[in-house]
């Protein structure tokens, strides 16, 4: 029975950090009733995080706006070491690459959080009228379980309260010291204000709301309200490490200011992080704090603390700066949430796990939380995949965080050993080396570890050296058919809700070949196909699953109207789907479309194959062309016949 009194949504998402934007992405991508309450009163103008890796970029390539983050960000391609000689004189111990270009078109990008935000709400408005309800908090959760069977049913209810303008904005945000924003207010050295927030506007009459949601992400932080409320613990260290960060435009003779870098010294081992417009951010140690004494007084570092520290860290290279943008404190111990989920209520990124900011991964790890969660609530919301895909996320987001703290934990002494050693101790440097050489696959984004489940089906049979079952579709640049422009294929697989058959048509030149593609087009246009299985009434043959085709074929040896007209399908409007025909062939006019994504790939020229994506770009299965029961059998898992559920339209209106 419905509630006058209550506003329903089907998805509720608390906390509008990159987690929660991330998710509010596929809300919006795929149309799905949803709404995001952030307590703050405006987004991040400055500061918090700033570092994007490869596989972040990526993503952002499939939603539409990397091109602005790479306008603006500042690259960094390089890692320099260094640590004393043997008279104690800091000097350069090594410099490495950070990123390996076979693996993918980006590299690590440095920008800050403010910006990252800003692009991810441009995203979402431009598919929806989804925005941000700013300056509202979480009051109370209750969850009725014995609704959760039900997709028609919200068992979750939320009250909600508007915050005043300057419970919203705290002053400290407008200005610490000398006027520059402290971020002391979003630190987690202080202790969370959520209770404080709750009481004072209890206090204002008319700013209550009650709202029922089918499902709940909770993109809170480390002090997640909503973790609490589910009593879901945070375990992990006891042991937390204080740092000071500041974003400022250093004046000094150090060489590799522009360049990301470690120095290790007595005092500890600082990051030096290159950022835009001439700004850098220096990650500095400060203290180490028992969680089981007293709380760690903040007051106690100020900016010029900071200053001076990072100046003894320098050595005999000069350092000052006049220009800051931004700094805090951060108190950082290494945690992680037992469970991700309790029925419908999920959890993202800082809300189930925490780290140093030492790996650079931190606000990566919580997009791709959110990406991860979104595109598979908001395709079991709609209707349209089964809910049993909800349980692969914290098969997969929990392994990976788990990957991401130990490699913290194995950091950490690295930056701890000259502080504890004192002067004159041998430098670390050399193994941390060997640490970011060991971790880059993983730290970058190019393996996942993606387990077996009803969206990961594993072969014993290989085939593919490159395109995994569980891992991201190895990025290439291939070719338009019609137009021979080329595209990244983190580009061509758009982030839009839409599963897809890539079909590796391999060499159409021979009639054994084209035999094979045009049979498995036979099969797509038959009535029995996964395209006509589960593509609702009234609606597109693509709109649930997407046919791409990449054949190995130089551009000129074939034309458009030779592939059978399912790979190219006519609509009445819009003509031929010309951005449906690719081809892997040398492009003159640039230089990273060479013609050989099959090669990297593993895939036989000849013969071709077979590749479910999920909409994440996450290779789901790989096999033969001819292998239409086991691709079958993948969407049968995972997808809701459009007679198997009430459509979204035919729900109960509350």
């Amino acid at each position: 029975m419905s509630d006058p009194s209550a506003s329903y949504t089907d998805v509720l998402i608390i906390g509008a950090g990159p987690s929660g934007l991330m998710a509010a992405y596929w809300m919006a991508r795929c149309g799905v009733k949803a709404r995001i309450i952030d307590k703050r009163g405006t987004k991040v103008f400055t500061g918090q995080a700033d570092g994007l890796r490869p596989r972040t970029l990526e993503l952002f390539d499939s939603m539409g706006f990397v091109h602005r983050v790479l306008h603006e960000a500042c690259e960094a391609s390089e890692f320099a070491f260094w640590g004393p000689d043997e008279t104690g004189k800091l000097k350069r111990q090594d410099r490495n690459p950070i990123n390996d270009i076979s693996c993918s078109p980006y590299g690590n990008a440095l920008l800050n959080q403010g910006r990252i935000e800003r692009f991810m709400l441009d995203a979402i408005k431009e598919h929806s009228d989804l925005e941000v309800e700013r300056g509202v908090i979480a009051d109370s959760l209750n969850y009725d379980s014995n609704l959760e069977k039900n997709d028609d049913e919200y068992p979750i209810t939320v009250t909600l309260r508007t915050l005043s303008e300057e419970e919203a904005n705290p002053s400290v945000a407008y200005g610490g010291a000398e006027g520059v924003r402290n971020g002391l207010f979003r630190s987690n050295t202080t202790p969370d204000d959520w209770d404080d927030l709750i009481k004072k506007s209890k206090e204002r009459p008319g700013n209550i709301e009650t709202v029922k949601a089918k499902y709940l992400i909770g993109c809170d932080g480390a002090h997640s309200w909503t973790r609490k409320q589910l009593g879901i613990p945070f375990e992990g260290s006891t042991t937390e490490h204080i740092w000071g960060v500041v974003d400022m435009i250093p004046i000094t003779d150090f060489p590799d200011i522009r360049c990301v870098s470690t120095v290790a010294s007595e005092y500890g081992t600082m990051l030096v992080i290159p950022r835009e417009k001439q700004l850098v951010r220096l990650y500095l140690p400060l203290h180490d704090v028992n969680n089981t004494s007293s709380s760690f007084d903040r007051s106690s570092v100020t900016l010029e603390m900071i200053r001076e520290k990072a100046k003894k860290m320098f050595g005999s290279f000069s350092f000052d700066f006049k220009v800051c943008d931004w700094w805090t404190v951060y108190q950082i111990g290494q945690r992680l949430a037992p469970t991700f989920s309790k029925g419908r209520i999920h959890l993202a990124g800082d809300a189930i796990h925490t780290h140093s900011p030492k790996a650079g991964l931190g606000m990566n790890m919580s997009m791709q939380d959110g990406f991860n969660l979104g595109w598979k609530l908001a395709l079991v919301a709609k209707g349209v995949a089964r809910s049993c895909i909800l349980d692969t996320y914290e098969l997969e987001r929990k392994k990976t965080a788990q990957m991401l703290i130990d490699l913290d934990r194995r950091l950490q002494p690295l930056f701890t050993k000259q502080q504890e050693n004192g002067p004159g101790a041998i430098s670390p440097d050399e193994t941390l080396v060997k640490v970011m050489e060991l971790t880059m696959s993983f730290a970058n984004g190019y393996i996942c570890y993606y387990g077996a489940s009803p969206l990961v089906h594993k072969s014993s049979e290989d085939f593919s050296a490159s395109l995994i079952p569980g891992e991201r579709f190895l990025p290439a640049k291939v070719r338009n058919q019609v137009d021979g422009r080329a595209w990244w294929t983190t580009r061509l697989f758009e982030s839009d809700g839409r599963f897809r058959i890539v079909l590796l048509a391999g060499d159409m030149r021979h009639d054994e070949q084209r035999h094979r593609v045009s049979t498995f087009s036979a099969y797509l246009a038959s009535s029995g196909s996964v395209l006509r299985r589960f593509t609702p009434k009234g609606e597109q043959n693509n709109s649930i699953i997407d046919v791409v085709t990449i054949h190995s074929n130089p551009l000129e040896a074939l034309e458009f109207f030779e592939f059978p007209e399912m790979l190219r399908p006519y609509d009445e409007q819009k003509g031929w789907a010309y951005d449906q025909i690719w081809s892997d062939s040398e492009c003159a006019w640039d230089r990273h479309c060479q013609g050989k994504a099959y090669d990297a790939w593993g895939v036989d020229r000849m013969r071709g194959a077979l590749v479910i994506l999920r909409p994440d770009q996450h290779v789901g299965w790989v096999g033969n062309i001819e292998d239409v029961k086991e691709l079958a059998g993948y969407f049968e898992g995972v997808l809701h016949q459009p007679n198997d559920v009430a459509k979204t339209a035919n729900h109960v209106q509350k």
